[in-house]
């Protein structure tokens, strides 16, 4: 790991809660921004200060269309980290020209960058923002105060950063409640059907290079019926501890339901599933899944086709493992060309 990926992981770049509802947030906010830029506009005018009023016209007009144009489903006209800087320039300036005044609207404009871009961008500008506004009041006012400002704005951004983080963990262990089987850790069923999806989808542009193995295992009936299911759902969490163990950084392990799991192998032709397939049959041939016992695996393999369908690939798999089971368990079947 790099310098470069330890900061970002330090500073939990990554962790971007907002980022699938930016969209929404990014019209909303121009919808809201353009509502509360009117009444200065009027505010100006009504002062006859014709550049401030010119300004504000300016960015109410922009907000107003880019939340238009966003409502149509098109991309901003004005990127918005071109109008996060804006906005911590415009709040810069106006902590020269107004002291105080100025100040307030540092604690917004540090909110609205962290809504409306990537949470990298957001931290860079929420840096430059407090720093700045801390230098522009030290050179306007009391140097005591900016060191006040320094602190509060350096606080909001460390408070918005956990509160981010929080709101990032719950969603990840949202997203694994929704894609994981409960009691074997596995992904599943579910799962299975979106990214097998996604596999048959992208093998329509490219020739495929994929392949999966269905796994079962033998005999756990008899486990269940012997041992009582207790001791059958501790061998299934086995199972899956031990073929992680063993499968690549690479690879998903499903439970497709039952005794039953599927591994799909990006990038791997027949010949090396064939070969994963039989190493892992050795290595959970070898664990001990159940205490006094060996327990065994039968494993289909297949490799998906130009034009076969999800349902086809593993339907090609489950007859391998058929015959697999037909010739006495304990070992790997290819599955055959049509």
């Amino acid at each position: 790991m790099d310098l470069n990926e330890r900061v970002s992981q330090a500073l939990n770049f990554y962790n971007d809660a907002l980022a699938d509802h930016r969209q929404r947030i990014c019209k909303n906010i121009s919808v809201l921004g353009a509502l509360v830029l009117m009444p200065f506009v009027a505010t100006h005018l009504l002062g006859a200060n014709w550049l401030m009023a010119g300004v504000n016209i300016a960015l109410c007009s922009l907000l107003a269309v880019t939340a238009w144009v966003m409502h149509q489903g098109r991309p901003a006209p004005v990127p918005f980290w071109v109008l996060g800087i804006a906005i911590v320039a415009g709040v810069l300036v106006s902590v020269f020209k107004q002291g105080v005044p100025g100040i307030l609207w540092s604690y917004p404009a540090m909110f609205i960058c962290y809504f409306i871009l990537h949470r990298r961008v957001a931290m860079v500008l929420g840096a430059v923002l407090t720093v700045g506004v801390a230098a522009a009041s030290a050179l306007v006012l009391e140097p005591a105060l900016a060191m006040r400002v320094f602190g509060s704005l350096a606080f909001v951004m460390t408070m918005i950063n956990v509160v981010l983080n929080v709101v990032g963990d719950l969603q990840q262990a949202l997203v694994a409640q929704t894609i994981t089987d409960p009691l074997t850790g596995a992904y599943n069923r579910r799962h299975m059907e979106t990214q097998l999806g996604e596999r048959v989808a992208t093998a329509q542009a490219t020739p495929p290079v994929e392949s999966l193995l269905v796994i079962d295992i033998d005999n756990f009936k008899r486990i269940n019926d012997t041992h009582g299911h207790a001791v059958g759902d501790e061998v299934l969490r086995r199972t899956v501890t031990a073929v992680a163990a063993r499968k690549r950084r690479s690879d998903l392990l499903f439970r497709m339901g039952g005794e039953e799991f599927l591994l799909l192998l990006p990038g791997a032709t027949l010949e090396q599933a064939q070969q994963i397939a039989e190493e892992l049959r050795q290595s959970l041939a070898q664990s001990v899944l159940l205490m006094g016992e060996a327990i065994t695996v039968s494993i289909g393999v297949s490799a998906l086709r130009s034009g076969q369908t999800a349902d086809a690939w593993i339907r090609s798999a489950d007859a391998a493992l058929y015959r697999a089971k037909r010739s006495g368990r304990n070992c790997v079947v290819l599955a055959e060309a049509d």
